[in-house]
């Protein structure tokens, strides 16, 4: 069996702890419009699954968020309420940061063009880590639920399928991950993540 030596990591539910009642919060109070409401015209309308997945660019997402929510919304308080949203898992980022002497390492997240341009503001310590090799699904055109984003992300780090490790926190995601040829870690916590690593001579 071929060594490891590309692992990639999830960002939300696994490098970051991701609170989106929160986020909702901070856009409710910087638009006088109600979480429900906001989650109901941005989330639940499949719009920002489609940004994921590459269908605006930054400034065209953020005129259309603004739309759809029916108040100005500005990159600050988008910005702001992304990270507010969120907090870095300081542990599992110390683990690829491990990981990160002895292979390559990548992260590919569900995410559109404004995070993907502005990390460095939102989670600087990830955009540290990880660099060019902070990966988005809006680049590829495609998210994690289709197992072409696996293969696009491999692509573009030179790296092979059957000698690289994803780990994230989706089951379906974990599962289009195998189906594309990698191995794959169901992230449930620090403990089990560290034995794997441990076991595949990562750390």
């Amino acid at each position: 069996m071929a060594s490891v030596d590309t692992v990639i990591f999830d960002m939300d539910g696994v490098l970051t702890r991701y609170d989106r009642p929160r986020r909702l919060e901070v856009l409710a109070e910087g638009t006088g419009v109600a979480p429900a409401e906001i989650e109901r015209r941005i989330f639940a309308s499949g719009f920002d699954d489609r940004a994921d997945e590459g269908d605006y660019t930054a400034e065209e997402y953020l005129a259309e968020f603004s739309r759809r929510v029916g108040a100005p919304v500005s990159l600050e308080l988008w910005l702001d309420a992304r990270r507010a949203g969120m907090s870095t898992n300081l542990e599992v980022l110390d683990l690829a940061r491990a990981v990160g002497e002895r292979a390559t390492i990548a992260m590919l997240t569900n995410n559109g063009p404004v995070l993907r341009e502005h990390l460095a503001e939102v989670a600087p310590a990830i955009a540290e880590t990880f660099g060019e090799r902070a990966l988005f699904s809006c680049q590829f055109g495609t998210g994690k639920a289709s197992r072409a984003v696996f293969e696009l992300a491999l692509a573009s780090l030179g790296s092979e399928a059957e000698r690289s490790l994803f780990i994230d926190d989706s089951a379906e995601y974990v599962a289009n991950a195998r189906a594309a040829g990698l191995r794959v870690h169901l992230f449930r916590g620090e403990p089990a993540l560290l034995a794997e690593l441990a076991v595949l001579r990562l750390i």
